[in-house]
């Protein structure tokens, strides 16, 4: 029997969800690989089932988790690749991970874009993915084992563009109410960047970081937080552009 193995990159726990909820469809159990702390090599058979998840930073899959997600060999191994976002744009998020599975022999039998509640513009995708979102997730993992069975592969064009769009270093500080702080160096130890210093985890090398808000979900006292005048001056209008519901997407 095959099993199912996780693969997921998910700062603020959403996209872990996502592919939580896709796995419970099949009976099998199997490994769970979070790229947030795991960095090495893996190599999966033409047994195993790989469910990848991946969040979406500005249309591309982030560079870390991409770096790490590439140790990850294939043998024909069928492979479900989601990517999760915050109601706004997947633009090539999608085509990336498909490319990059399928670069590392795996058999891409479907894919998938999903929603879930932003994790910098706080008031988007308020309370998502929700009953309806996770049903339709269900109902797409059933049709996956479906292609599994008659070993079919991804026969649906995924869109996006080539070459991809350029990386894009968001400009939003990050702060830490120094006053709140428990220094109970979760951050330092969950920062996929290293941009939190050892010795001080009230500090953030911006320069390192990729906002990618592991920090921020993690903190127990609810001390860090994006602050400063790009990140609230575009809070507002980002939250009224992609206030309309959008909907998941099924690629099979």
């Amino acid at each position: 029997m095959s099993n199912v193995t996780k693969i997921y990159f998910s700062p603020s726990g959403t996209t872990k969800e996502v592919v939580d909820q896709l796995a419970s469809t099949f009976s099998q159990d199997g490994d769970s690989y979070d790229l947030l702390n795991f960095n090495s090599d893996k190599e999966l058979g033409s047994d195993d089932i790989a469910i990848v998840g991946m969040p979406v930073f500005a249309g591309r899959i982030p560079k870390t988790a991409r770096q790490r997600l590439a140790k990850f060999k294939g043998e024909n191994t069928p492979a479900i690749a989601v990517v999760n976002y915050g109601n706004a744009h997947v633009t090539d998020a999608l085509l990336e991970l498909v490319d990059l599975l399928k670069e590392n022999n795996f058999n891409v039998i479907a894919a998938a874009s999903t929603i879930s509640h932003h994790s910098i513009f706080d008031g988007v995708a308020v309370g998502r993915p929700d009953s309806a979102d996770i049903e339709k997730i269900k109902e797409f993992g059933k049709r996956c084992q479906e292609k599994i069975e008659s070993n079919e592969s991804l026969e649906a064009e995924i869109p996006g563009n080539k070459p991809y769009v350029d990386y894009k270093k968001l400009p939003f500080e990050i702060s830490c109410d120094e006053a709140i702080c428990a220094f109970c160096y979760d951050c330092v130890s969950i920062c996929p960047e290293k941009a939190i210093p050892d010795d001080d985890p009230v500090d953030t090398d911006l320069d390192l970081c990729s906002r990618c808000t592991a920090c921020i979900s993690i903190c127990p006292e609810d001390a860090r937080k994006f602050s400063g005048e790009a990140f609230e001056s575009k809070k507002p209008a980002f939250e009224q552009a992609n206030s309309e519901r959008k909907e998941p997407e099924f690629y099979l």
